[in-house]
């Protein structure tokens, strides 16, 4: 599994490997990530250079602050990349956009209500598959016309979930 984080206009790509070892844009690292209260505050040795972070999480996004500079950093695994990147061909700037299941699975949870107005990337629905919890984004900004499911929901891939406007 691989990672995505986005910092400011920055991307890396992020590869853990096994006793610490990760790779960041493809260069070897040594990496130790450790909390020191067991809450935001971490302890990150790189390349046998240390550091304490704060680290704050919200969704895919982190705010991390070292050494007193603010970063913040957006977060996807492989599969959600994947996700988001089939969600973005299909979506155009205007018009009627169907949010459509991109594999089956369990809706966990709907995010926005009928006549809302989203932004984005804001989160619509929560679609779980193979054991993980997916987090389905608004490919654009719109207003929600109409919501097809429900948590609890069983969906097939194609299915609509959400129409926006």
């Amino acid at each position: 599994m691989h990672y995505t984080c986005i910092v400011g206009e920055r991307t890396y790509e992020i590869r853990p490997g096994a006793n610490q070892a990760v790779e960041v844009n493809g260069e070897p690292h040594r990496a130790d990530f450790q909390t020191i209260d067991g809450g935001a505050l971490y302890s990150l040795l790189l390349d046998n250079h240390s550091w304490q972070v704060l680290v704050e999480r919200n969704g895919d996004e982190y705010r991390v602050s070292i050494d007193g500079d603010l970063y913040v950093v957006s977060v996807q695994d492989e599969r959600t990349r994947k996700i988001q990147k089939a969600l973005n061909r299909a979506a155009k700037d205007a018009g009627e956009f169907i949010l459509k299941a991109p594999m089956p699975g369990l809706v966990r949870g709907v995010t926005v209500q009928t006549g809302q107005e989203v932004q984005k990337g804001q989160g619509l629905v929560i679609l779980e598959a193979m054991k993980m919890e997916n987090e389905l984004r608004a490919p654009r900004v719109g207003v929600v016309r109409d919501i097809r499911v429900k948590p609890g929901d069983a969906v097939e891939l194609g299915q609509a979930l959400v129409i926006l406007q």
